[in-house]
């Protein structure tokens, strides 16, 4: 489908979000379970496998007719595979656990290329983009495989390596001219962002429903949904918009799939991973309100935070050549909440002075906005 045809996202790519739900919120788990350097890099690691898997569907999706039945069962059957290896995420570095892991992600990862590949049989000159990333991208599988064989000290340092190829084989298909339509790619993005608040306010509502309902607990929940709101109006009150439209403005095809690949495919990342450090931190945080908190909620907040912000610089950067001020004072001013402020403080008042800090980012880009907008 066109850009001019105004391809949306489906109802079968909805569902095969649905799998990765479940994905972000084993994530958050594995976070939760294990707060050592390790624990950190095995989380990390594991967000960029997922997100990749994601990816390279959502870039296939993106091109070719999922309409299709032959298609639409094949995008069902990947999904059930998908639950299979969502559900070994955390025992992935455990004893005989790589292989439950690597199994149906290799699988995954091999048809998602397959129907890329097989999607595009007609559309010989978009195809063609196809083979200067393939020949990279089914190494990762191998490697994947390999880090499955090897002992668990050594399999996260192989896996390590398929990250790299990941990236190699994306950098290797900038050479290829890739026909992106804006809306749905943007659209899709949008989504996976809403996954991950979603799971933020999953966790939340879970803790809650666990504790005493007293007024310091339902002041800090509130705090803690602020958060998270402010999250979702840092996202969707004009950058999801804006990154949709600076996509669609750069016509050059090759242009835009290096825009695509950067703004998106690389430049969601941080953003996906902070909300899912951050959904950590939040729950964390909704144990003890009415003490400091401890260094591993203060590291899950404050890194959470700062690769939220993070990603929307750099985004943004990208795609303008310019600094979003505001956000980079916000982060400067988080990280002083979280280093200096909170070991002195109780909990529900650093999340209180976090939030209040993320309502003023908010309305101060709102007043820019609307400012720069009249004077226009």
């Amino acid at each position: 489908m066109s850009d001019r045809a105004g391809k949306r996202t489906g109802y079968l790519e909805l569902f095969f979000d649905l799998v990765f739900v479940f994905a972000v919120t084993q994530l958050v788990g594995m976070l939760e379970d294990d707060h050592r350097p390790v624990g950190w890099f095995h989380v990390v690691l594991m967000a960029w496998m997922v997100w990749w898997a994601w990816s390279q569907f959502t870039w296939a999706g993106n091109a070719i007719d999922l309409d299709r039945r032959p298609t639409r069962v094949a995008m069902l059957a990947v999904t059930g595979v998908t639950l299979l290896f969502a559900a070994a995420l955390p025992a992935a570095f455990d004893v005989g656990g790589g292989w439950r892991f690597a199994v149906p992600y290799v699988t995954v990862r091999l048809a998602g290329l397959a129907l890329y590949w097989g999607g595009l049989r007609h559309e010989p000159e978009h195809q063609a983009a196809l083979r200067a990333y393939v020949p990279v991208a089914v190494i990762t599988p191998v490697v994947i495989l390999a880090g499955a064989a090897a002992p668990p000290a050594a399999r996260q340092w192989v896996w390590l390596a398929a990250v790299a190829i990941d990236v190699a084989s994306a950098l290797a298909a900038g050479r290829g001219e890739f026909r992106v339509s804006p809306g749905h790619f943007a659209e899709r993005h949008a989504l996976f962002v809403i996954i991950a608040l979603g799971e933020t306010v999953v966790g939340i509502g879970a803790t809650l429903a666990g504790l005493d309902v007293t007024p310091l607990v339902v002041g800090t929940t509130a705090a803690a949904f602020l958060v998270v709101a402010s999250q979702w109006w840092g996202y969707f009150d004009w950058v999801q918009a804006a990154a949709e439209a600076r996509l669609a403005r750069e016509d050059d095809l090759r242009r835009r799939g290096h825009l695509a690949r950067d703004l998106f495919t690389f430049g969601h990342l941080p953003i996906v991973l902070g909300t899912v450090v951050l959904a950590a931190g939040l729950e964390h945080a909704l144990l003890h309100p009415d003490e400091p908190l401890d260094g591993t909620g203060r590291t899950m907040v404050g890194v959470g935070l700062g690769l939220f912000l993070a990603g929307f610089v750099a985004g943004n950067l990208r795609a303008t050549g310019r600094v979003l001020t505001e956000r980079v004072v916000a982060a400067v001013v988080v990280a002083v909440e979280v280093v200096v402020v909170a070991p002195l403080v109780p909990t529900w008042v650093l999340l209180w002075l976090v939030a209040a800090t993320l309502v003023v980012l908010a309305a101060v880009e709102t007043v820019r906005r609307r400012t720069a907008s009249l004077s226009t």
